[in-house]
């Protein structure tokens, strides 16, 4: 069993035998005494340093443990987190996919009203184009072929023919 002596204690029992020497002459007896005395305070002074060695060791021990279960958290949560990664993958490349078949239908969605724009008498379509809001009229005209736009631009709102005109000047 070890016992550890505070290394105060230590300190102040030296400062007290170095005290007691310095103010009596020292003779032979008062010197081995001293001697002996200072020999155990060193050898206690050693046994504190190897408590406090063993001390430190088993602080330093405690310290890797922590350190390695927090490794092995953040492994963890590194798992935890490329998984979630993956499910976030595959839910965008569900949504893409998703996306570009509806944007697939509407693309045909289009191209079949055109056709019935492109099939009516320009009188008619420019009375239908009329009632729809610019962005749509211009995107309608931006897409009809070029021997109905020209039987039916005369016929449309002339703010908007000029309008049609600038923007696709514009463009290029």
């Amino acid at each position: 069993m070890r016992v550890s002596i505070p290394l105060g204690i230590v300190a102040v029992a030296g400062l007290l035998l170095l005290a007691i020497s310095s103010s009596s002459p020292r003779s032979d007896e008062a010197h081995a005494a001293t001697d002996a005395g200072s020999r155990y305070a060193s050898s206690r002074s050693g046994a504190d340093e190897a408590a406090a060695l063993e001390l430190k060791r088993q602080q330093l021990a405690a310290r890797e443990a922590a350190v390695a279960i927090k490794e092995q958290e953040l492994k963890n949560l590194a798992a935890t987190l490329d998984a979630r990664v993956k499910e976030l993958d595959a839910a965008k490349a569900a949504l893409d996919q998703s996306l570009e078949a509806r944007k697939s239908v509407q693309q045909a969605e289009f191209q079949k009203m055109l056709k019935v724009y492109n099939a009516l008498r320009p009188a008619e379509a420019a009375g239908l184009l009329d009632k729809l809001s610019e962005g749509q009229e211009m995107e309608i005209l931006n897409q009809m072929d070029q021997r109905h736009l020209t039987k039916l631009l005369p016929l449309i709102k002339p703010e908007r023919a000029l309008k049609w005109t600038r923007q696709n000047l514009a463009d290029k």
